[in-house]
């Protein structure tokens, strides 16, 4: 009977943290360009369809995070000082586009199988670090990345459906560096 007595105090509590959690992802949004709330789809090796709410959220995240999820194409413009990355910031469309690197997630019709095409016209070779979450939900698992020249469109392929990726600490390649996929 005590449980029943603390379950309109606790409800109330959990309103006031999602009211908490909905007022700052409005505030970050208010600064940042973010997804709008929708349902993902993603094509498990079965054929069935795995659905998945995400709400309104910022792309770019406030550590430098990337976010993406399949179906998406976001754009990323970078500031650059001395030859480093130094902020990264999702926008709607490209405008700096010898600043901007486009990210894509998506499957093929029919296919559980996860496409990333990476492209951008940066001066110099880009490299990232990446984690994948499957649709089982749960933790990132690393997953390698490989470099992209400027010009050139990368893409990355895993033979299974992948629900979100997380891309981080992009940096520039060193001169001469070579050109080889790793975690």
């Amino acid at each position: 009977m005590v449980a029943l007595l603390c379950l309109p105090g606790a409800a109330r509590a959990q309103d006031s943290e999602a009211e908490q959690r909905a007022r700052e992802i409005d505030a970050v949004c208010s600064k940042a360009h973010c997804r709008e709330a929708r349902t993902v789809s993603v094509r498990l090796e079965d054929g069935s369809t795995f659905e998945r709410a995400i709400p309104r959220l910022p792309i770019v995240l406030p550590n430098g995070w990337i976010t993406l999820y399949p179906g998406e194409e976001v754009h990323v413009e970078l500031t650059i000082a001395r030859d480093a990355i130094r902020s990264a910031r999702a926008v709607a469309k490209p405008v700096r586009r010898n600043a901007t690197v486009t990210f894509k997630l998506s499957q093929q019709p029919g296919r559980a199988e996860t496409l990333l095409a990476v492209t951008h016209a940066l001066p110099q070779s880009l490299k990232y670090s990446m984690g994948m979450m499957l649709p089982s939900g749960g933790q990132l698992f690393a997953t390698p990345s490989c470099p992209v020249a400027p010009g050139v469109t990368t893409h990355e392929t895993w033979p299974h459906p992948v629900f979100q990726l997380v891309i981080r600490d992009l940096r520039f390649l060193p001169e001469g560096a070579p050109l080889t996929c790793e975690r």
